[in-house]
């Protein structure tokens, strides 16, 4: 690939709507660049050791090469719609940012988005949009030389490729090839949290989903969501949601 020379591909788009609080593990093996709108709601982008604030209106822009995971919350409403690819270039270094509040860029990118919900004949119009796209925010961008904690990047992938078997943070820092207190001191320093903690968050949003979307007990989503004790899914719940299981249900369908 010459040098300055920039392509894309596996244009797609998502929209991603969810009530309250939303965990996103953000652990998918293919990866892509996405720019996206925050329609509702605010969050946090959690990647090599920093933390990006976003709330209504902002866009941002996070690559496909530096791993990264999400926390959401909403009042009720969380909504976030996406455009996605794999992005091709050798001359620049990116690390997750808002771009600003262009209200232009913003309706380019749900023009895009709609144009990709339709037909392969409005997936070329697509990928013209999102070209003039790019010729608009990549001079806005700011470039940065990339370092982080591979040990730390190394665990955070293992907790949420493996949050629903039981491992000890004894486990997690063989896989790391470090003792127990260089983990609990990366996740407490990077992350302001502990492993556990973080594979909860996890945990939880797989029991948030179970929630809204299916009628199952309490018991049994504390089950599928890999807890062993339902009062101690209970306990977890509230820590991070501020509620009950059953209140956060009822709360979904009396909006």
């Amino acid at each position: 690939m010459r040098e300055g020379k920039i392509y894309v591909s596996e244009l797609s788009t998502t929209k991603h709507i969810f009530n309250n609080y939303h965990f996103c593990r953000g652990n998918s093996n293919r990866r892509k660049t996405r720019i996206g709108v925050i329609i509702k709601g605010s969050g946090t982008y959690i990647y090599l050791n920093k933390k990006l604030n976003v709330t209504e209106g902002d866009i941002v822009f996070v690559p496909e090469n530096i791993y990264c995971y999400s926390e959401w919350h909403g009042s009720p409403e969380i909504e976030v719609i996406y455009v996605s690819c794999f992005m091709h270039y050798e001359q620049w270094q990116y690390e997750p940012q808002i771009i600003n509040r262009d209200e232009g860029i913003k309706n380019d990118l749900i023009e895009i988005a709609d144009l990709l919900s339709i037909d392969f004949m409005k997936e070329l119009e697509a990928y013209s949009l999102f070209y003039k796209l790019l010729q608009k925010i990549l001079p806005r961008m700011t470039q940065s030389k990339i370092s982080y904690d591979k040990t730390l990047q190394t665990a955070i992938e293992f907790i949420t490729d493996n949050w629903n078997q039981d491992f000890s943070v004894g486990d997690l820092a063989k896989k790391c090839c470090v003792s127990e207190s260089t983990v609990y001191h990366l996740f407490r320093k990077e992350l302001g949290q502990t492993p556990i903690k973080f594979q909860n968050f996890i945990k939880i949003n797989v029991a948030i989903e179970y929630l809204e979307k299916q009628n199952y007990s309490v018991a049994t989503i504390s089950r599928l969501a890999g807890f062993h004790s339902e009062n101690h899914f209970r306990k977890v719940f509230a820590g991070i949601t501020g509620t009950t299981p059953l209140k956060y249900r009822k709360r979904k369908y009396t909006r």
